[in-house]
């Protein structure tokens, strides 16, 4: 506080008190400060509406007020600068009551000095900038809190069921807000459209942009079937509404049960195939990011024979960079590897048994990105 300038507003009306306020600040405040000088309390008011203060100096006998309801009247009006007393009422009980109504301090003439009252003040200005901060902190993590709540309502509390499938999903957010994304989205033709999506960075603005893409790909999906199509017209959309610092990787794909048929696209996230036996077909990307360019096609990839057995999987850098202690990381073949010990399990408990290897391999410290996973089991 020693290198910026501190505004006080002096409330006092007698000339030989001014006087001794000033010598008193200028003989030992550190530093640049600048007193503002009123005699009256409606003028300290006018003051205090047009222009901001560090701190009150009060006196509370004053020609337009006296005793404690000056106090009252300044604490209503000063809103969250701090008010230091200072006043010839040497008594306890007034002195008691101003500190429980919101008083910083209760200094009496003449048994202040100098060394007091630079420290009454600066005392009173730090106190009063911690509780804006914690006010503040409290504010914001509220706001968290309740965008958190709303986002977790986005994500789908259970897989839809689908004849030849076994399907289920999980997302765990590193933070309040996630910028991951899974859906499920009933497509034309009795189809399924499965997405997994990331938006860069992390916090309410790429919480806002999966909004947005959650929204935009729900409401193309009732009028368009092919999957790179719904991506292309995204992308259009969400390129218009970012910057250069924010994109989304995204991978959409359409179930088909009635041929047993994965068509997908990915805007720069891949998902991967388990075959019966260990084979694994990488379902590359198919394009940029969206968001990044508008003119940005995102091709579809031919369409996959599904067989019994076989397991669909999506995943976020959430779990592939996961690091350990020891700043190894995760990496998609251990999860692959691990999807493949557990494929005779339920498609649920795959996904759990997922989440938390890549927390226990974290040594659940806490989590740089959210993971989110979506797994598809092919049944008879």
């Amino acid at each position: 506080m020693e290198n910026q300038s501190v505004k006080i507003l002096l409330v006092e009306d007698d000339p030989d008190d001014v006087w001794v306020v000033r010598n008193l600040l200028g003989d030992r405040w550190d530093g640049p400060f600048s007193l503002t000088h009123v005699e009256l309390l409606s003028a300290a008011t006018e003051r205090l509406a047009e222009e901001s203060f560090d701190a009150v100096l009060l006196d509370l006998t004053l020609p337009d007020s006296g005793g404690l309801e000056t106090f009252f009247v300044m604490h209503a009006n000063a809103g969250n600068v701090p008010i230091v007393v200072l006043t010839a009422y040497d008594d306890e009980r007034i002195a008691i009551k101003a500190v429980q109504a919101g008083a910083e301090d209760y200094l009496v003439k003449g048994q202040t000095d100098d060394n007091s009252l630079v420290r009454s003040i600066r005392y009173a200005i730090e106190r009063g900038r911690r509780s804006r901060a914690e006010e503040e902190l409290r504010a914001t993590s509220e706001e968290f809190r309740a965008a958190g709540e709303i986002q977790q309502r986005l994500y789908p509390v259970e897989a839809p069921r689908i004849e030849g499938f076994d399907i289920a999903g999980a997302l765990r957010p590193a933070a309040a807000t996630a910028g991951d994304y899974f859906d499920y989205i009933p497509m034309l033709g009795e189809c399924l459209g499965v997405v997994v999506g990331d938006v860069s960075s992390h916090g309410m603005g790429p919480a806002l942009l999966m909004s947005e893409t959650r929204a935009c790909l729900r409401t193309l999906t009732q009028a368009y079937f092919d999957v790179g199509d719904i991506l292309t017209r995204a992308n259009k959309v969400l390129a218009a509404d970012t910057d250069d610092s924010h994109f989304v990787t995204l991978a959409m794909a359409r179930l088909d049960p009635r041929t047993r048929t994965l068509i997908y696209a990915g805007a720069g996230q891949r998902g991967y195939l388990l075959h019966s036996g260990q084979e694994v077909t990488t379902l590359e990307s198919t394009s940029l990011p969206l968001g990044i360019k508008a003119d940005t096609v995102v091709p579809t990839a031919p369409p996959l024979t599904l067989l019994p057995g076989e397991i669909v999987t999506f995943f976020t850098d959430g779990v592939f960079e996961a690091e350990s202690p020891g700043k190894a990381r995760f990496g998609a073949d251990r999860a692959l590897n691990l999807i493949r010990a557990e494929r005779n399990e339920p498609a649920q408990s795959i996904v759990d048994a997922l989440c938390r290897e890549v927390l226990g391999f974290m040594r659940h410290r806490p989590q740089r990105d959210d993971i989110t996973v979506i797994v598809a089991k092919v049944v008879q």
